[in-house]
């Protein structure tokens, strides 16, 4: 076939002159940032007191640019002061825009403001203070020149660091052999990234902090935390706008709604690093998943979302299977199992189905699902069994997760609530009065929350309202410090504060009341929600992933290999929904 050489010369053409333009928007963009941060290190100049770092060296600035659709491609540059450091890295990015024919939607920049020389062995004791995986802060060089050196972002989401060192102590064998950089990674990154070097390990390494600055594709500058467990994301204040919320619920929902397959399923969630997809699946976090979808819609009324929550039900009524007439179970088909959470989320979804649109009657299926929890159920004590054989309904395991209990409680006083038979509700007094009994408020259980939350609405004895606001109040501090997004713990608040507001309200007073400090139990909410950000993927994390285009605007565990999956997804949509409703919405605080 002959190519028509007026066409060939058009694309060609046409490849340049994209190409000029990307570095024409690249070099105008470049130069907002630049006073950005000129005006920054006016107020904050740069001072590296590390001796090793000659003179020559004492200015280091990183440019990371992405397309939006591929990880950042980073450049770097050393000089005796920054105007010389910034003309030399900015040249060196127009270059890899031009070779790689990016279009710079995502602009990040970094200028190096502390440097710490350690000796390479004691790489171990530091990573050990970081506590959890990729929470170790701070790029590294592999040289004093600053020539073989990688942001934080860049060692974090490629996995240059090893963590394998965290989980052991020093006491352990092989403790001392644990390396902490690894050599072959680097190599393997340089090269990808367009570098030559030949990485090694000196008996020292230097560790480094920067003052970094982001451009979004509105060209709008944020600055970014620098240091800490929010290092890397803008700087935002304490106090989340409704605006922000909404649209944190708005890119979520809509994430989760990328997800969503033919046959109703949902794509279970990634390692974005590599963008590796998980391969396995689980029908109560399907089932969740679609309950929360349904939450973001009451706060966004984003009528795109209802197309996707129908698929997933329609899914969801597939997996249920019937013992006799009047008992029904969801069932985990790939292992044969039914578990008693299972049955408990389906009932949630379901009714949430029929509070939001009102357009589906599913009480007969959520009575039929309840019956199946009252199966589990032990009638004298109130303890439930979790998991039973599909095939035959024998039990296969008594206990496998706390969380079963209150979901199941909290579907049982659903399952109440649509069809006002009072089985259903006495069955969930005698399981919560079983939480009690063994002191669940060890647990820090948010299922625990929402169901106790739903329950004390139509039982008022003081022994409940106590056990729900312990739960919350006892466990404060330990949710408040917690390092990681830990998704759950601002549902487990704002479930236990809608019941405190109600019994404001209503004028219920118990003994506990008197312990519950208000304003401090509202910091340590708001803390939370604001924390939580550090989860989210905000461009200036997403940019160094595989494939920021298919997480931008999810939710990540960052402990886990920076994991997205559609049930923490769930958590996150399902805490800021009540946040939204409850403090915003109120002007609370």
């Amino acid at each position: 076939m002959k190519v028509n050489p007026k066409t060939k010369h058009s694309k060609k053409f046409l490849a340049e002159k994209t190409a000029l333009l990307s570095k024409a928007a690249l070099a105008k963009r470049l130069d907002i940032i630049k006073k950005d941060i000129c005006e920054y290190l006016k107020e904050h100049p740069v001072n590296i007191t590390c001796g090793d770092i000659k003179d020559e060296y004492k200015y280091t600035v990183f440019i990371s640019i992405s397309d939006g659709k591929s990880r950042a491609r980073v450049c770097h540059a050393s000089a005796p002061d920054f105007e010389n450091a910034w003309k030399k890295v900015c040249e060196k990015a127009g270059m890899v825009t031009d070779k790689y024919k990016l279009t710079p939607i995502w602009i990040k920049a970094d200028v190096v403001d502390f440097v710490e020389r350690i000796f390479s062995s004691n790489l171990r004791e530091k990573f050990l203070e970081a506590r959890y995986q990729n929470f170790f802060r701070m790029g590294f060089s592999l040289d004093p020149r600053m020539d073989m050196a990688f942001l934080e972002a860049e060692a974090n989401s490629c996995r240059l660091y090893d963590y394998t060192v965290i989980p052991m102590k020093a006491s352990q064998p092989g403790y001392e052999s644990v390396p902490c950089i690894d050599v072959e990674r680097v190599s393997n990154y340089m090269e990808w990234n367009g570098r030559k070097s030949i990485p090694f390990v000196l008996p020292y390494s230097y560790l480094f902090s920067c003052k970094s600055f982001f451009m979004d594709s509105d060209n709008q500058v944020y600055k970014l935390y620098d240091e800490g467990i929010h290092c890397g994301r803008r700087e935002t204040v304490e106090e989340l706008s409704p605006e922000l919320v909404k649209v944190i619920l708005t890119s979520s929902s809509q994430y989760l709604n990328r997800q969503i397959l033919k046959n109703g399923k949902f794509i279970y969630g990634y390692f974005p690093p590599y963008h590796a997809t998980m391969t396995s699946y689980n029908i109560l976090r399907h089932t969740g998943t679609l309950w929360s979808m349904m939450c973001a819609y009451e706060v966004t009324e984003d009528d795109s979302l209802i197309e996707t929550v129908n698929k997933a039900i329609g899914y969801l009524l597939t997996q249920i299977i019937y013992m006799d007439d009047e008992t029904a179970f969801v069932v985990e088909k790939k292992s044969n199992e039914i578990k008693l959470g299972g049955n408990g989320v389906a009932i949630i979804a379901l009714s949430k189905h029929m509070e939001v649109f009102g357009n589906q009657n599913f009480t007969e299926i959520i009575r039929k699902l309840a019956n199946g929890i009252l199966y589990m159920q032990n009638k004298e004590t109130g303890k439930m069994t979790h998991v039973l054989n599909s095939d035959d309904y024998t039990i296969k395991e008594e206990t496998r997760t706390v969380y079963y209990d209150g979901e199941s409680s909290y579907a049982l006083i659903k399952a109440y609530d649509v069809s006002n038979d009072g089985k259903y509700l006495e069955a969930a007094r005698l399981s919560i009065d079983y939480f009690i009994e063994k002191d669940y408020v060890i647990y820090r259980d948010h299922w625990l929350a929402y169901a106790i939350n739903e329950f004390t609405k139509y039982v008022q004895e003081e022994k409940y309202f106590t056990f729900a606001l312990r739960n919350a109040w006892e466990n404060r501090v330990k949710i408040k410090n917690q390092p990681t997004s830990y998704h759950t713990y601002l549902e487990l608040l704002m479930e236990t504060y809608d019941m405190y507001l109600r019994m404001k309200q209503n004028n219920i007073s118990v003994e506990y009341l008197q312990q519950i400090d208000e304003e401090e139990f509202v910091d340590v909410i708001k803390y939370r929600a604001w924390h939580m950000l550090d989860g989210y993927f905000y461009p200036e994390y997403a940019m160094y992933m595989e494939r920021p285009d298919k997480i931008f605007g999810a939710f990540f565990i960052r402990h886990d290999n920076f994991r997205t999956r559609i049930d923490d997804e769930q958590h996150f949509i399902d805490g800021y929904v009540k946040y939204y409703k409850l403090i915003l919405e109120n002007e609370i605080g």
